[in-house]
C-alpha cells in the first residue's frame, strides 16, 4: 500500500482571541496553547467532587495526574447547591472551596464548568425545580438572569480565593448550547461583573457551533453513544478514525437533531477537546461495553488528528448521592434513564479509584506529551488524500502525520473501529513531503486492531535517527547519557535507523545503546505497568499515586474473605418502589451479610458478583445505598464508601431484576445478558492494600 502525505503547513498566527480577561502564566495562538511562554499541552480529566467522597478527593486527584492529567475539568451543578432559592450548601461532598484548596496544594489548575444548564445526566441539567418553571430559560430573559447571577454570587464567595489565574485556569458556560452566541456573551458578562477572572472562557461547539473570538470553543466525541434511541449496535461513524473533522455527528443527539460534523469552520483557532471520551455512561436501553482498545482509541484517534487540548469526560467516575434523585430519567422528561447513584461511566479511574487498562495505555500517551516531546503541540497534522471518506471503508490505513516545518515528526496509524474488523495491511509504505522536502518512512505491515506511532527524522541525544519503530513513552539524561524508553508498536518488530543503517532493538532492561542514547523497548503489554516518576522508571502493577514524595501502590491482595460473608436469596423485602429498578420481571431479592468489622485495619475490600440480571439495586434497610446497570455480568462494590452503612446494619439488601423481551427490560447489550434471570453470585471478597513504593 503506497501512502502519500504531502504537507502544506498553516502559517501560525497570535489570533484575535478575547478568551481571558486576566493576565497569567497561560496564551494561545491559531495552532496551540503556552505557558510561561513555552508550548504546551492541557491534557484534562474530568471529576465531579460532588460525586465523590470528599476524603477521596486528594488521593483521586493525584490518581489522576499520575495518569498524566495536569489539569482537572469539574461540573457545578446548581441544584447540588442552591435547590432552595438563597439557601447555598457548600458542605460536606459540596465544599468546592476545599476542593480548590487541594489543586492549590498539589498545582493542579481546575477548570470550572459553572452552567447554568450544565447536562452531566443530572435531573433538568442542573436546574433547581424552580428554575425549569421559567418560561423562558437559557436566554435572555432579566427573570432568568437574575436567578443565574444570584447563584454564581453565591457559587464566587466560595471560590473567591482561587480566582487567580493559576488555580482556577478556565470557566465553561453553559453547554451543549444551540441558541445564540449572544446569551453566553451575556453569561459572560454577569461573571466578570461578579469577579470571575480566568486565562480561558470556553463553550462547546456542538451542536452548532461557530468560532467566536471570545470563547475557545471546544469539541466531544465518544466511543459510543447509548443516549441514541435505538436497541441495536451502532453503525462505525468515525470514532476512532483519524480525520480532519473536529467532533462526531451523534454527540448530543439526545438533547437536539441534525449535529453535523465540524470541520474546516474551526481551522484558525487551536483545537481543543473538553469531551473526549475514554468511556460512556451507560442508559437503561443502551448497554455498550468499553473495552481497553475503546477507552484508548478515542483519546489516540484525537490526538492524531492533532488535537492540541486533550479534554476527557470522564476520567474518574462517581456516583449520586442518595439523599433525593438527581439522575435524568424519563419521568422527569428528559428522553433517557439512568442509574440513579452509579456514574461510573467506565471511565479510566473507576468511581472506587480503581485505574482501568485504559486508565493505563492512556498514561503512556500523556508521558509522551509532557515529558518525551513538550512541543507536540507546535506539529501539525497532516494525511492522506484517499478517494473515501466513509468511515465502513477498511480498505486503507486510517493514518496521519504531526510534524513540523523541517519534517521532524511522528507517523500515526490505526486500524481499530469499534464495529468494524480491519484486515491485515501488508506492506505499507509512506511518503511524506513537507516544504519539497521528501520522507520516505519504512515498509511495515500493520496489524488489524493496532494502534500506535513512532517518531521520524529526530534527534536524541547526539544521534539523529531516520526513525525509530517503537512507540516514544520517556526520557531523561543519565551520567550524561539520554535515556529513553520506548514501548512496542503492536505486531510491529521494534528497530531503529541511523544513517541509512538499520539496527535491530531489544527487549532486554539493558537496552540498545548508540552512541550517546540507550533506547529501551518495554513490551506491549508490560508497558502498563510502567510509571516514570521524577525521572525514573518504574515497574508496578496495581493503581499508583504520588504525594508529598512518597510513592503508594493500591493492589488486590491474594485473601479472600468469602467464607466470612453470606450471600443468600431470601423472601420480598419491604422497600422504598420510588428508586425505579426499570424492568417488567419479578423482582428477586438477596440479603448479603458482611462482618461489621471488616474494613478494620483494612484499606479497602473489593466484593465481585457474578450477576445475570439486567438491573439490581443495594439497600441497608430502607435507603438506597447503590445500584448498577449490568454491562458486562460482573457487579462490583468496594465497601470503603460505605463503610458507615455496614458499621450500623451488616445487612445489606440486593434487590434484581431480570431481563425480558419487551418493554423497558429489552435492551440493548453488547455482552449478551440471558433472558428472565436474576442470579447474583458473590465470587470474591478480596482485600485492597496500599503499600508505599
Amino acid at each position: 500500500m503506497k501512502i502519500y502525505i504531502n504537507a502544506k503547513p498553516k502559517e501560525v498566527k497570535a489570533g484575535n482571541f478575547n478568551y481571558s480577561n486576566i493576565e497569567s502564566d497561560y496564551g494561545v495562538n491559531t495552532q496551540y496553547f503556552t505557558k510561561d511562554g513555552k508550548p504546551y499541552t492541557v491534557i484534562a480529566g474530568e471529576m465531579h467532587f460532588s460525586r465523590l467522597p470528599k476524603e477521596r478527593w486528594r488521593e483521586t486527584l493525584l490518581k489522576m495526574r499520575e495518569c498524566g492529567i495536569n489539569t482537572v475539568s469539574t461540573y457545578v451543578f446548581w441544584n447540588y447547591h442552591e435547590e432552595i432559592k438563597g439557601q447555598f450548601d457548600f458542605s460536606g461532598n459540596k465544599d468546592i472551596s476545599a476542593f480548590l484548596s487541594i489543586c492549590r496544594d498539589i498545582d493542579m489548575p481546575c477548570i470550572l464548568r459553572i452552567g447554568p444548564w450544565c447536562h452531566g445526566e443530572v435531573i433538568r441539567g442542573g436546574f433547581p425545580k424552580r428554575i425549569n418553571r421559567i418560561a423562558k430559560k437559557r436566554c435572555d430573559n432579566p427573570k432568568y438572569l437574575a436567578e443565574v447571577k444570584e447563584f454564581w454570587q453565591g457559587l464566587y464567595n466560595e471560590v473567591k480565593p482561587y480566582i487567580d489565574g493559576e488555580t482556577v485556569i478556565g470557566i465553561q458556560l453553559e453547554n451543549e448550547y444551540t441558541g445564540s452566541t449572544e446569551h453566553i456573551r451575556t453569561l459572560r458578562k454577569i461573571a466578570e461583573e461578579i469577579g470571575f477572572k480566568t486565562p480561558f472562557f470556553t463553550m462547546t461547539a456542538w451542536p452548532s457551533g461557530k468560532p467566536d473570538n471570545d470563547f475557545l470553543p471546544m469539541m466531544g466525541g465518544y466511543p459510543d453513544a447509548p443516549w441514541m434511541m435505538g436497541k441495536t449496535a451502532l453503525k462505525p461513524n468515525n470514532r476512532f478514525s483519524i480525520t480532519t473533522a473536529k467532533t462526531e455527528g451523534e454527540i448530543g443527539g439526545d438533547l437536539f437533531k441534525n449535529n453535523s460534523e465540524q470541520n474546516g469552520a474551526f481551522d484558525d483557532v487551536p483545537y481543543a477537546m473538553c469531551e473526549t471520551g475514554p468511556g460512556n455512561q451507560v442508559s437503561q436501553h443502551r448497554r455498550p461495553y468499553i473495552s481497553e482498545k475503546d477507552g484508548y482509541g478515542v483519546g489516540f484517534a484525537k490526538f492524531a488528528s492533532g488535537v492540541n487540548w486533550l479534554g476527557y469526560y470522564m476520567f474518574c467516575g462517581g456516583a449520586n448521592p442518595n439523599d433525593r434523585l438527581m439522575q435524568e430519567n424519563r419521568l422527569t422528561g428528559y428522553p433517557n434513564n439512568y442509574p440513579i447513584i452509579d456514574y461510573d461511566f467506565q471511565a479510566p479511574i473507576s468511581r472506587y479509584g480503581v485505574c482501568r487498562a485504559h486508565g493505563d495505555r492512556l498514561r503512556l500517551m500523556h508521558l509522551f506529551i509532557s515529558n518525551f516531546d513538550n512541543e507536540i503541540c507546535t506539529k501539525q497534522s497532516y494525511f492522506p488524500k484517499w478517494k473515501s471518506s466513509n468511515p465502513n471503508d477498511i480498505s486503507f490505513l486510517k493514518c496521519s502525520v504531526r510534524a513540523d516545518e523541517n519534517g521532524v515528526g511522528y507517523f500515526f496509524a490505526s486500524t481499530y473501529e469499534k464495529g468494524l474488523k480491519y484486515k491485515d495491511f501488508k506492506d505499507a509504505n509512506v511518503k511524506f513531503t513537507v516544504n519539497d522536502k521528501t520522507i520516505n518512512l519504512p515498509s511495515i505491515d500493520v496489524k488489524a486492531g493496532a494502534m500506535f506511532f513512532y517518531p521520524f527524522n529526530i534527534t536524541l541525544g547526539s544521534v539523529h535517527f531516520d526513525y525509530i519503530l517503537a512507540q516514544p513513552v520517556a526520557k531523561t539524561v543519565v551520567d550524561g547519557k539520554t535515556v529513553c524508553y520506548f514501548t512496542e508498536c503492536e505486531g510491529i518488530s521494534p528497530k531503529c535507523s541511523v544513517a541509512g543503517k538499520e539496527i535491530l532493538l531489544n527487549f532486554s532492561e539493558s537496552g540498545t545503546k548508540i552512541d550517546d542514547v540507550k533506547i529501551i523497548v518495554i513490551p506491549y503489554e508490560k508497558a502498563k505497568q510502567f510509571h516514570f516518576i521524577d525521572g525514573k522508571a518504574y515497574f508496578l502493577d496495581g493503581t499508583v499515586y504520588c504525594d508529598n514524595g512518597k510513592i503508594y501502590c493500591e493492589q488486590i491482595t491474594d485473601t479472600d474473605l468469602k467464607n466470612e460473608i453470606t450471600l443468600t436469596k431470601t423472601s420480598k423485602q419491604k422497600l422504598p418502589y420510588n428508586y425505579f429498578l426499570y424492568s417488567t420481571g419479578k423482582r428477586g431479592y438477596y440479603e448479603l451479610k458482611l462482618p461489621k468489622n471488616i474494613l478494620d485495619n483494612r484499606f479497602d475490600v473489593v466484593l465481585e458478583f457474578d450477576f445475570d440480571g439486567l438491573n439490581l439495586q443495594v439497600f441497608s434497610g430502607k435507603t438506597l445505598i447503590n445500584d448498577y446497570f449490568n454491562i458486562d455480568r460482573k457487579f462490583v462494590m468496594h465497601l470503603r464508601d460505605y463503610k458507615q452503612y455496614i458499621e450500623s446494619n451488616s445487612i445489606l439488601i440486593i434487590r434484581t431484576a431480570p431481563k425480558t423481551k419487551f418493554g423497558i427490560s429489552n435492551v440493548y447489550n453488547e455482552i449478551g445478558i440471558p433472558l428472565y434471570s436474576d442470579r447474583v453470585v458473590l465470587n470474591s471478597a478480596k482485600i485492597i492494600q496500599v503499600a508505599e513504593v
